[in-house]
């Protein structure tokens, strides 16, 4: 594929065979922003949030692991299942001891390691075909090796809505829309920020975290940079649907301590990847996904007298409305 995508060759195949188990799967994570990034470079006549000429730094970031979110309906069904597990044995990836069924590891040639996580956001309703521990969404009863798990991730919540779809070397790839991937990165670079602060840890670890959190920092703004014209138009959608996870309340708050409030540790670092004009609009788009609608919305439902067991009014219905 390309001389400077070590990856393609082994994600190439495993993607294919994955493919085979249903539509619902959707590969996010540094790879995936990674080869949108590439996809886009080559169709400059496809609108962006921030041109690519106007990128201070324009390399896509190179990654080993691979993160893949699926399908709860995936997870759910036995033949999906083995499909899925028959892809990671023919493609020479085995489990990770450690993390059992979610976390797969293959040895290359060059004596790294690449690792693949599958994550799944978590059932809104209780489903015979799944049970959930601690970590996991599992299927019911167990496949034992005839199966993977997903690691519960509920900022994944909503990565079924209107997926990018576009063509590597014949291959379709998906992606998470771009809120759904914010969600993902801006809790991501929380928690590793939280680890990086520890103090009762020694400077190793949290030098290790910290460039972790900062990575994921960065990544948010480049998810937002490539956002399409479509992608932003539906935003409001995809943000309609996950404002009512428990989750969402966490990740305004995580891009505030991140990004928008004064002193916020994570703008500085990422401002300095962009244009000033740049990272204006990527903050004022992280302020209307993720505190701006979360804060109109809460303001006028407050002052709503609904009768018993009615829902407030989505996003959508209030600003078709006008009243947002």
């Amino acid at each position: 594929m390309k001389s400077d995508d070590p990856m393609w060759e082994e994600f190439r195949p495993l993607w294919t065979d994955l493919q085979a188990a249903g539509s619902r799967v959707f590969v996010a994570g540094g790879y995936g922003l990674f080869l949108k990034q590439h996809w886009l470079l080559s169709h400059r006549d496809h609108p962006v949030v921030i041109a690519p000429e106007n990128w201070l730094d324009i390399t896509p970031r190179v990654t080993k692991d691979l993160d893949i979110i699926i399908g709860l309906e995936l997870l759910a069904s036995r033949s999906a299942q083995g499909v899925i597990a028959q892809a990671m044995a023919r493609n020479q990836f085995e489990v990770v001891e450690e993390n059992p069924r979610w976390q797969f590891q293959k040895r290359v040639a060059s004596g790294q390691k690449i690792l693949v996580d599958f994550h799944s956001e978590l059932p809104k309703s209780e489903n015979k075909h799944l049970a959930l521990d601690k970590l996991r969404v599992k299927h019911k009863p167990s496949l034992g090796e005839g199966g993977i798990h997903g690691r519960q991730n509920p900022e994944a919540a909503g990565s079924e809505l209107h997926p990018f779809q576009f063509q590597t070397d014949g291959i379709a790839i998906l992606v998470p829309n771009p809120v759904t991937w914010s969600l993902m990165k801006l809790i991501a670079a929380r928690d590793r920020k939280r680890r990086a602060d520890d103090a009762a840890r020694d400077e190793e670890y949290r030098t290790f975290h910290r460039e972790h959190a900062l990575k994921h920092a960065r990544d948010v703004a480049r998810v937002v940079a490539m956002t399409t014209r479509a992608e932003r138009d539906r935003a409001v959608e995809v943000v309609d649907v996950v404002r009512q996870e428990p989750a969402f309340s966490d990740v305004v708050d995580a891009c505030d301590q991140i990004f928008l409030r004064d002193q916020a540790w994570g703008a500085d670092i990422a401002a300095r990847m962009w244009r000033a004009e740049d990272w204006k609009l990527i903050r004022s788009i992280l302020t209307d996904w993720f505190r701006q609608f979360a804060r109109e919305c809460s303001k006028y439902i407050h002052c709503l007298t609904l009768p018993p067991n009615v829902p407030p009014p989505s996003l959508l219905e209030m600003r078709s409305a006008d009243l947002l």
